[in-house]
């Protein structure tokens, strides 16, 4: 299997239309019909479906095409890092990045990132953990910064950072003397919740935790802030 099959597999795939897509990659349209007609015969499976009206995505061929499109990128990242080691001009790194880590682990990243590879350029964007994820999954980002998940398929991912939640409370409550505050100390409390709408990882991760605890009828108001 070459790269340029995988190339050559994710721009049909795209197209979904195989004279548009060998003009896209600069090819005659019989040898690319013939670099994917090799390609599933190494698989063993059909990726495409095609008829005289039009071409699809088999189930196969979608979940290769995620992973061409990842492989590509990594290819194309690796190379990058590669070339700025070597003293070479590199193409940008795009990173995604959830707001919290903008003000947390993401200046020291970039920082050590910028003196190691000084050639790197570094593109930021920031977003919801979803976006990120898809922009991972399309190669429109390299790498990102997310909150916890439960299910990223096969994306890779490993923890950087912990955060610690804090209690918000009058300065005449008792609770406010406590040093450790155990969540069922706010039983007899009105509380202040994010707003459901938001679906943010805190948001469900408080939604559950009160739910578990028998608390959703303590909320008396929500916010929209995070």
């Amino acid at each position: 299997m070459e790269l340029r099959q995988l190339s050559f597999f994710v721009a049909v795939a795209e197209e979904l239309h195989f004279n548009r897509a060998a003009a896209r990659m600069c090819i005659a349209q019989p040898a690319l019909s013939a670099h994917i007609q090799a390609l599933e015969k190494e698989l063993g499976v059909r990726l495409l479906e095609r008829s005289t009206r039009r071409v699809e995505l088999t189930r196969a061929g979608e979940v290769f095409y995620d992973r061409a499109v990842r492989i590509i990128g990594d290819v194309g990242l690796s190379m990058d890092v590669a070339r700025s080691a070597a003293g070479k001009a590199a193409r940008t790194i795009k990173i995604g990045t959830v707001y919290p880590a903008t003000i947390g682990v993401l200046p020291a990243f970039l920082s050590r990132i910028g003196r190691k590879f000084p050639d790197v350029a570094l593109h930021v964007t920031s977003g919801s953990t979803s976006d990120i994820i898809r922009g991972l999954e399309n190669g429109q980002i390299n790498l990102g910064f997310i909150r916890p998940v439960e299910n990223i398929g096969s994306l890779r991912f490993f923890s950087i950072a912990h955060e610690r939640y804090l209690l918000a409370v009058e300065k005449t409550s008792p609770l406010a003397l406590r040093s450790e505050i155990d969540i069922e100390d706010l039983r007899g409390e009105k509380i202040i919740a994010f707003f459901r709408q938001n679906l943010s990882y805190s948001e469900r991760y408080f939604s559950e935790m009160f739910e578990t605890h028998g608390l959703s009828g303590n909320i008396a108001y929500r916010s929209h802030e995070e």
